[in-house]
């Protein structure tokens, strides 16, 4: 059986013109966008900002997605190694983008209502913009000319996902750190545990606990407690939910999740690895927290 990592899938490269698409936002804050993958009827994709290539959840391919050429593999996610196919010579189609010659992975699990999901590295060398007053997801090759109120900050990257800086606040304690930018994550922060005890957070309110599973149902117990504080660039949030994992993964948890992250309206420059940021009509929305 092959042996692949998800952060190590091939880059594809999207064929067409700048582009307006629009999106919804499930319950779980997950960016939902109609796609189409060979010859299938209309589907739901998730964009996910912290996984590369496209993958899709095995009921759907078995019963919507006429998938090509699939294989056998073992993966490594969050929650240790899981045996899955993965298919080749695919084609992949968003509004008038189109992705051909794709490798798919085929998962259990993806945003609730969605049929898989897709990840940044489609748009290498291009601008995207997510608006998620208007629910436009924008992609072109130059910045927009209107900026103003937005603030930039680096991105980096390592093993497939994206990260930026941010600072978390308890009293008179200050961390800062790079946390993974990951649309993916319903929640509005999620730490490893041995994280949580670097920065000394076990005497926060909690006020919930639930469960976390990954792609392939691995389970996290998760205990979410109420952090004062939180900045991004020049922004401070207060009273946002931080979740910590009951057991520490093979690929550490600093994460930003799109509870947190939509707040935002963001103009990814993944040519100069740059992103625009600027508050946006959800900023005063409710967290959605598990009870």
């Amino acid at each position: 059986m092959l042996k692949y990592l998800l952060f190590l899938i091939p880059f594809q490269v999207a064929v067409a013109q700048a582009d307006t698409i629009s999106f919804t936002l499930n319950k779980q804050s997950n960016i939902c966008i109609n796609a189409r993958i060979n010859n299938s009827d209309t589907i739901s994709l998730m964009f996910h900002t912290s996984n590369t290539g496209l993958n899709v959840i095995k009921s759907s391919a078995e019963t919507k997605i006429p998938l090509r050429d699939k294989e056998g593999i073992e993966i490594k996610t969050w929650g240790g190694n899981a045996e899955t196919e993965f298919s080749k010579n695919n084609s992949l189609y968003i509004g008038r983008q189109k992705w051909e010659n794709l490798d798919i992975f085929i998962d259990d699990n993806s945003g609730p209502g969605t049929d898989g999901k897709f990840g940044y590295d489609m748009f290498e060398n291009k601008i995207v913009s997510i608006d998620y007053d208007q629910k436009l997801l924008i992609i072109s090759e130059n910045l927009p000319q209107k900026t103003k109120g937005y603030q930039k900050m680096k991105m980096s990257f390592s093993r497939g996902s994206m990260f930026i800086e941010g600072t978390l606040m308890i009293g008179k304690e200050i961390y800062n750190d790079h946390f993974m930018f990951h649309s993916g994550y319903g929640g509005a922060i999620l730490l490893d545990p041995k994280i949580a005890e670097k920065y000394k957070m076990a005497n926060l309110k909690t006020i919930s606990t639930s469960e976390l599973r990954d792609s392939f149902n691995n389970v996290f117990k998760i205990e979410t407690k109420l952090l004062p504080k939180i900045k991004i660039g020049k922004k401070t949030l207060k009273n946002v939910p931080v979740s910590f994992a009951a057991r520490s993964s093979e690929i550490p948890m600093k994460v930003f999740g799109n509870d947190l992250l939509k707040r935002f309206n963001i103009i990814f420059d993944f040519q100069k690895n740059e992103i625009y940021l600027k508050p946006n009509g959800l900023w005063n929305m409710a967290y959605n927290v598990k009870k």
